[in-house]
């Protein structure tokens, strides 16, 4: 008999699993429905010259179809975002790959000129206790020397772009509630082990 704990586990991993074969139900759509669409949108183009009344109903269905694969490639992207906030996600190479993609050096000097900004441009009390916090959370952003956790590093996107989520764009938000933010993310980082 399986224990409270051992069946949320279990229903845990069942989600991450289902999530994964989402993501490549997604991808299959995704890649299915672009070549099909292009395919018709060629031959629409090729049928201006042979079958002139078959060429617009095979553009506007190419069209059609390949709306559909944006589609699938949005919800795709959507699900990865999502899942990338959750470490034990990162078992799904596409959602490893996405954390491991924010906290890039290249990702994290862009967050750190985001932080550096608001703290510009926002009136001293909207920070207020959190800005050493902030100040030296942009310093370790842009230390080559160090590496960033990818959890911490998905926190610090969503820090500078959640606009209903994150402290730093929320004018409901306290100081407190950055500065706890901040420290989160601050935890993750390490010094580099790569030569």
């Amino acid at each position: 008999m399986f224990g409270a704990g051992e069946t949320r586990l279990e229903m845990y991993a069942r989600a991450v699993d289902d999530a994964g074969s989402r993501l490549r139900d997604l991808r299959r759509a995704e890649w299915s429905d672009l070549a099909l669409g292009a395919s018709a949108v060629g031959l629409a183009l090729l049928a201006t010259q042979t079958w002139p009344g078959f060429a617009i109903p095979l553009f506007v269905g190419g069209l059609c179809i390949a709306f559909r694969g944006v589609n699938a490639a949005w919800r795709r992207w959507e699900i990865v975002d999502r899942l990338a906030a959750e470490p034990d996600a990162y078992v799904i190479p596409e959602v490893h790959e996405h954390a491991l993609h924010e906290a890039s050096l290249e990702r994290r000097r862009l967050y750190a000129a985001y932080i550096r900004h608001a703290l510009q441009t926002a009136p001293a009390h909207e920070c207020g206790a959190a800005t050493s916090e902030l100040e030296c959370l942009v310093a370790e952003l842009e230390d080559v020397t160090l590496t960033l956790d990818p959890a911490c590093a998905v926190a610090c996107a969503r820090l500078v772009s959640d606009p209903s989520g994150s402290p730093l764009l929320r004018l409901d938000s306290s100081p407190e509630e950055l500065r706890s933010n901040a420290r989160h993310i601050r935890s993750g980082f390490a010094p580099r082990t790569d030569g």
